[in-house]
């Protein structure tokens, strides 16, 4: 299935893959990270993820596969 995901700026970041509290813990940093910047979550947008499927090599290094989770972001005054 293809889908369209809108345009528009997305703050980035890593949790642990299918670890609901590790993806509540990054959404939680990404906000307070936020709050310094000019930019505030974009709310008419929705959050989205990327599971990243590492090779053997690093998953056995790190222990567990990684998503990344983005958060839409707009200018605090738009």
């Amino acid at each position: 299935e293809i889908v369209q995901c809108p345009g528009g700026l997305y703050a980035a970041a890593v949790s642990i893959d299918g670890d609901g509290e590790s993806h509540d813990l990054v959404r939680s940093k990404t906000e307070k990270w936020l709050e310094g910047t000019n930019f505030i979550i974009d709310s008419s947008r929705p959050l989205m993820g990327h599971m990243i499927y590492v090779d053997d090599e690093i998953m056995a290094g790190l222990g567990y596969h990684q998503m990344i989770l983005y958060a839409p972001v707009k200018l605090k005054d738009s």
